[in-house]
């Protein structure tokens, strides 16, 4: 995702000289491309994420669209008050992006663990979360940045994430992946997940359960509409993301459903864990957010909802 975004950043600062990219010391080998073709445009702000967050907010007031890239917590925790006061305060066309979202960067502890960051950036006055789950809605997420001139969120992975989408697939608020027939079961994922999400549904066909599989990608005003047809067509709604349980996509999810809706069972991470240190495979195991782990626990939900 990472070098999907710059490469396409790089083309969309062709067409629009008022991109302009900020980085705080970090991005190196995949930034680099942008900073050699846009000198002018691109600014080191060093370890200083206020910093960064208040200079981002200037250019914008200029008139700049503008950019801010780090590793996940740094642009987001360690300067959340400038980002709730000076950018989304202001509804600015300040884009920040998270790089390592969920447990992308695992091996480096807690601090570097961007699991309570939908929740808190969610919270933002007037912000769009893009929220892609392939390099193909990183594409998307980078369309509407440059279309929309709110403040955004975006948050990558770091693993080198698959196309799950077809080059041919076209942007929706809510992407079905796969339409499950008359199936009673979706699975609805958001970010990083997508991969994970998209073999359960293979285990669970496999199993003779067919579901319906859905990627969220952009969160923003139309996803209302989006959920509430999900909802219509589907008894069971299972929600899967590499973020806290609490206040995450889930809830979100639950929140425009009425809060109420017995029918959707959320999946993420639980606090307990941030104790652990290790790769994303390992904590993601940890936390039952494996491929296998997910399609028993569906699987055992889904026949037990029968017999009721």
């Amino acid at each position: 995702m990472r070098n999907t975004f710059i490469n396409e950043l790089i083309n969309l600062a062709l067409k629009d000289k008022n991109i302009f990219l900020l980085v705080g010391d970090l991005g190196y080998s995949v930034v680099e491309p942008f900073a050699d073709k846009y000198p002018d445009r691109f600014l080191n702000c060093g370890v200083a994420e206020q910093n960064m967050t208040g200079i981002a907010a200037g250019l914008a007031l200029e008139g700049y669209k503008v950019f801010t890239y780090s590793i996940a917590n740094f642009n987001t925790l360690r300067c959340l008050e400038q980002i709730r006061n000076d950018i989304c305060y202001h509804n600015l066309d300040v884009t920040i992006v998270s790089v390592g979202g969920g447990l992308s960067y695992g091996s480096l502890g807690y601090s570097h663990h961007a699991i309570q960051d939908i929740a808190i950036m969610g919270s933002m006055p007037n912000i769009s979360l893009l929220l892609p789950g392939d390099p193909i809605e990183t594409k998307w997420c980078l369309e509407y940045a440059s279309n929309n001139s709110n403040p955004k969120y975006l948050r990558l992975g770091k693993t080198g994430e698959e196309n799950i989408h077809s080059e041919n697939d076209k942007y929706s608020p809510i992407c079905c992946i796969h339409a499950g027939g008359k199936s009673d079961v979706a699975i609805v994922s958001t970010s990083n997940m997508l991969d994970t999400a998209n073999n359960v549904r293979i285990n669970m066909i496999k199993q003779g359960v067919d579901v319906s599989l859905y990627s969220v990608p952009i969160i923003d005003t139309k996803f209302n509409d989006g959920i509430q047809k999900i909802s219509k067509t589907h008894k069971y709604i299972f929600t899967i993301e590499e973020h806290c349980e609490v206040l995450g996509f889930g809830s979100i999810v639950k929140k425009y459903l009425e809060y109420e809706d017995s029918r959707v069972i959320s999946f993420g991470i639980n606090h307990k864990l941030n104790k652990e240190v290790g790769s994303q495979k390992y904590l993601r195991n940890i936390a039952g957010l494996s491929s296998s782990q997910l399609s028993q626990k569906i699987m055992d939900i889904y026949n037990n909802m029968k017999l009721v």
